[in-house]
């Protein structure tokens, strides 16, 4: 029996498709008509730029974001400036020339210091070999037609391959690279696909069209199994469905603890699609609307009526629920073309979000603007990522009451008593909570940056995975520290973080005081269940618990142990 890491639970029984992207052979063969292969590479380019868009008019959420990073630098000059330079000045053939170039790209890539930025060279290579292909007229991996009960076998999932996979057919996922926080398991976790990734030999061991079983909780892969491993992997299958048929009871429950305690379980989302999922899970609003969507999947800056129509539909569809929509957050893992930024060694600790605000009032008052005049439509709050400082959020707060006396000036309507609040996703902030807390009207906890911010480890560097933890003592202390200077001040605190949805760590969320919980839409209606079972008051003795705590592993055994025993 094989075994890997495994990140999204459920059990995977069916036949291999394995994962092989061989090796073009090009020839550095030179042509006489330079301007003419410089054209026949660019076409092909576009080509590829224009399939890419079309895979992304079918996705939303967290694979759009995705997706869209990827083409943001597929639509970089500086991506084919090399190629181009190998066509025009040195004659050689398109082929050659987009392989090369590109290599050198992924080449720089691959030494950057940054771990996020080191990680984008895989996206490289996958761009690399759809040009190429496009250019000889290779067919591309078919993903799109796969047979039911397909259990996909791979050293990695390229992003482009994850956004076209056939994922009804899809039993499971097995991946010899890959992290838990890698844009596989982001995937496989969404749609509920079992997943295991660091399976180091899988592809030595597993051949195509073989019959095999996995389990994604435990990361065990089972080649050819017995009678008697089937039986036991269907039982847990068939416990799994059942669990999942008794959440539909859970939809218009209320999200409270046995003894009386409230608190709103509400979703994430990423475009106005989601809002289908958010109504059929029961959520009890929108948490999390991360507005980037409609500026990435934009080739110029989105006007204000554009963004309002946007904000408007998903008010509408809230029906009075309440929508938290982040203002722009840009940079770091997500660019904008036309922005014109600036590549930087740390770009997570650069210039982003609510600096690129406030450096350039005009996009941030443009956005603004749309926000207020989609507000009588709905019931809207307004949430500024990555402030680190009062500082930062009074000036964002100037900003916003200037955008408020234009709108009055133009007598455009607006509600006037829109909520305005910050993410905690800073160390900094967390630590100035009570004072961050007297300025705005409520706080979103974003642990995913939280925990990379606080434990110095980039989420997606499988080397160093084991050390992104939110089992952090330090971690949970800051958590801590927010949820109590937002409440000394009697505003609410949320949680926008994959923390907020994980079963192990709910309790301890109660316990300490969290108001509410936004979580991908799949997510919600588990963890009303969960918060439903809990009682406050244990909850915040399991707190005290924890806090004596001073190791990650200690804690974590700890909540799975009480997760376990409820």
């Amino acid at each position: 029996m094989l075994k890997g890491k495994g990140v999204s639970k459920g059990i995977g029984i069916g036949h291999t498709k394995v994962l092989k992207h061989e090796e073009v052979k090009l020839t550095d063969f030179k042509v006489d008509d330079k301007e003419n292969e410089l054209n026949y590479f660019r076409k092909c380019l576009n080509n590829v730029i224009e399939d890419t868009k079309k895979v992304i008019e079918k996705l939303s959420g967290t694979e759009a974001d995705i997706m869209n990073a990827y083409l943001m630098i597929l639509q970089d000059p500086t991506l084919t400036k090399e190629t181009e330079r190998l066509i025009q000045e040195e004659g050689y053939n398109a082929g050659y020339a987009a392989k090369v170039g590109f290599e050198t790209v992924e080449e720089v890539f691959k030494n950057m210091d940054d771990e996020y930025m080191s990680a984008r060279a895989s996206d490289i290579e996958d761009m690399k070999n759809k040009v190429v292909n496009k250019i000889i007229d290779k067919a591309e991996l078919d993903l799109t037609n796969l047979p039911e009960n397909t259990i996909l076998v791979g050293k990695d999932l390229s992003t482009s391959d994850t956004a076209k996979l056939k994922l009804n057919s899809v039993a499971g996922i097995i991946i010899e690279n890959g992290s838990e926080n890698s844009h596989v398991s982001i995937m496989a976790r969404t749609h509920e696909i079992p997943a295991i990734v660091g399976a180091k030999g899988a592809l030595d061991s597993i051949n195509d069209d073989i019959y095999i079983a996995i389990n994604g909780a435990t990361g065990e892969i089972f080649l050819e199994p017995t009678e008697e491993e089937i039986a036991k992997l269907e039982k847990i299958q068939n416990e799994l469905k059942d669990e999942k048929g008794s959440l539909a009871k859970f939809k218009n429950k209320k999200s409270i603890t046995k003894d009386g305690y409230k608190t709103e379980v509400v979703a994430n989302i990423g475009t106005p699609k989601d809002m289908d999922a958010v109504i059929e899970n029961g959520a009890e609003g929108v948490g999390l609307f991360r507005s980037e969507f409609i500026y990435m999947d934009s080739e110029s800056m989105p006007t204000e009526e554009e963004q309002f129509e946007a904000y408007k539909e998903v008010l509408e569809k809230a029906d009075g629920k309440r929508v938290i929509v982040r203002t722009l957050d840009i940079g770091g893992d997500k660019d904008l073309k036309y922005l014109n930024l600036e590549k930087e060694d740390n770009p997570f600790l650069g210039y982003r979000a609510i600096r690129i605000c406030l450096r350039e009032p005009e996009i941030f008052k443009v956005q603004l603007r749309a926000l207020y005049r989609a507000s009588i439509y709905g019931k809207l709050a307004i949430m500024l990522p990555m402030i680190s400082s009062v500082d930062e959020l009074r000036a964002a707060k100037d900003i916003i009451n200037e955008v408020k006396e234009e709108l009055k000036a133009e007598k455009i309507k607006f509600d006037k008593n829109v909520k305005v609040g910050i993410m905690i996703e800073i160390p900094s902030a967390a630590i100035m909570a009570e004072q961050l807390a007297t300025e705005c009207d409520f706080f979103s906890i974003g642990t995913n940056d939280l925990i990379q911010y606080t434990v110095a480890v980039e989420r997606g560097n499988e080397k160093i995975s084991n050390l992104y933890t939110k089992f952090h003592p330090a971690v949970i202390r800051l958590i801590k520290m927010a949820i109590d200077g937002a409440h000394k001040s009697k505003i609410f605190c949320g949680m926008c973080g994959e923390a907020a949805a994980d079963e192990r760590f709910i309790p301890l969320l109660v316990g300490l005081g969290l108001d509410e919980f936004s979580m991908n839409p799949t997510k919600i209606l588990n963890s009303r269940k969960m918060i439903r079972n809990l009682n406050h008051k244990e909850c915040k003795k399991l707190v005290q618990e924890i806090l004596r705590m001073s190791s990650a592993s200690e804690i974590k055994a700890r909540l799975e142990e009480y997760k376990d025993n409820l």
